[in-house]
């Protein structure tokens, strides 16, 4: 167990306001969670209060109470789970220790659960220092591992008074979040001091860190978790009779622009079938109702009993299920990577290459920048402005040599990007060591 953390006036200060606030507040905060998670809550249950305020099932806490270390794993949503997925199966075993993953979204929860990928997983207690503490009463953490970019200031300042260590792991911090934490860079500094280390993705990562007075020796570049998981189970599917063009996570606004270029590229390539995935499951009606201002018909995949068969003459198929992306672009000749030609920064690319398939992108990849810049360097990917989408579509889709190497170039850069996991493990191993 580390040694108890020694706070600042500064630190205590900040954080006697920020509760107070956050007391204040949290009748807000409740009534907004219960708007945007209303359906699972009165249907389904999702929520999980108990857990989310600090109350551990008893069957979780039971099974924690062997001689094995416990590390805490936390996590938002069901994309940082995903990424994070090879670390949770390996650590167990690599580390000798059990594994607690708490969660935001309900979605994430509920994959997690499903797939059990750690010894227990619950709701993500709010972040007040009384509900945390109850938890780590309960669950006594030899580590906290916070997943990607997620800082909870009591979840992070109530840990390290317990005596554990914190690590940030497949750590990224975006342009635009580099800007808002140094605006207000005496606050956060102090958050940022309650990590003992920061495993990040690539190097832009680093020195962005660096850059909001983050002590170099706390930052080691170690990779994306998320490379280590895709390229040892993806397997292309190869049951469809037609080509297919799966576009993947788009984000609002992004379809309008993009459909009446991916119509004309339909129309000029016989037999296309196109898959449209958002990536928000909740903006399906959205984009039903974008479709029928066109006139033209968009089938849910959930109605199909299959994408083979009678159902391959369905043109345009929506893509309505959450988690299952990578089965979606299984079926994939050609795969759009979305939020890449509205200004969101680009979605991550490492799906559809990983399964051997020629990857698309727009301008916009900032917050993916190290791996799409891979991926074109390679010879596995384009970029290109919508001006020039249509065109380069074309091309490769009556193309199958092209494809077909394009997808084995992409392929290759993945692989050479692989032991994020390995590497992580082994610092995690070193700090709490230390």
């Amino acid at each position: 167990m580390a040694k108890p953390f020694v706070e600042t006036i500064p630190s205590r200060f900040l954080f006697a306001l920020v509760n107070v606030l956050a007391v204040l507040a949290l009748p807000l905060i409740m009534l907004a969670i219960l708007v945007r998670w209303r359906r699972r809550v009165l249907s389904q249950g999702y929520l999980h209060w108990s857990e989310r305020w600090g109350h551990v099932p008893d069957s979780v806490a039971a099974s924690f109470q062997g001689h094995k270390p416990c590390w805490w794993v936390h996590a938002a949503s069901l994309g940082e789970v995903k990424a994070i997925e090879p670390f949770l199966r390996q650590a167990p075993l690599a580390a000798g220790v059990n594994v607690l993953l708490t969660v935001v979204t309900p979605e994430a929860l509920a994959w997690a659960r499903d797939r059990r990928i750690a010894d227990a997983v619950i709701a993500a207690p709010i972040d007040l220092p009384w509900v945390v503490r109850r938890v780590l009463k309960v669950m006594r953490p030899q580590l906290l591992i916070s997943v990607e970019s997620e800082v909870w200031p009591n979840l992070l300042r109530e840990t390290r008074r317990y005596g554990a260590r914190v690590a940030l792991v497949n750590g990224r911090l975006s342009a635009r979040s580099f800007r808002s934490y140094q605006r207000f860079a005496g606050v956060t500094r102090i958050l940022w001091s309650y990590f003992d280390l920061y495993a990040v993705r690539q190097r832009e990562d680093a020195e962005r860190f660096a850059g909001l007075g983050i002590p170099s020796e706390k930052i080691k570049v170690t990779g994306n978790m998320k490379y280590d998981l895709l390229v040892s189970r993806a397997q292309p599917s190869k049951s469809k009779a037609r080509l297919s063009l799966v576009i993947g996570s788009t984000r609002e606004g992004e379809e309008n622009r993009l459909l009446p270029v991916i119509e004309a590229v339909r129309k000029a390539v016989p037999g296309l079938q196109v898959i449209w995935a958002p990536r928000h499951v909740e903006r399906v009606e959205e984009l039903e109702k974008l479709f029928q201002s066109q006139g033209l018909a968009l089938t849910r995949k959930s109605t199909l009993s299959s994408l083979n068969g009678s159902a391959a003459s369905v043109a345009n198929v929506l893509w309505d299920s959450m988690g299952d992306l990578l089965d979606a672009y299984t079926r994939a000749d050609v795969a759009i990577v979305g939020g890449s030609f509205v200004a969101k920064g680009g979605q991550n690319p490492i799906e559809p290459a990983a399964l051997e398939i020629p990857v698309i992108f727009g301008p916009s990849m900032e917050n993916f920048r190290g791996v799409s810049e891979s991926l074109v360097r390679e010879g596995g990917a384009y970029q290109v402005s919508l001006e020039n989408l249509g065109a380069r579509l074309q091309e490769l889709l009556g193309d199958e040599p092209r494809r077909r190497d394009m997808g084995r170039r992409a392929k290759q850069a993945i692989q050479s990007e692989q032991g994020a996991t390995d590497r992580t493990l082994a610092l995690l191993k070193e700090l709490c060591r230390a």
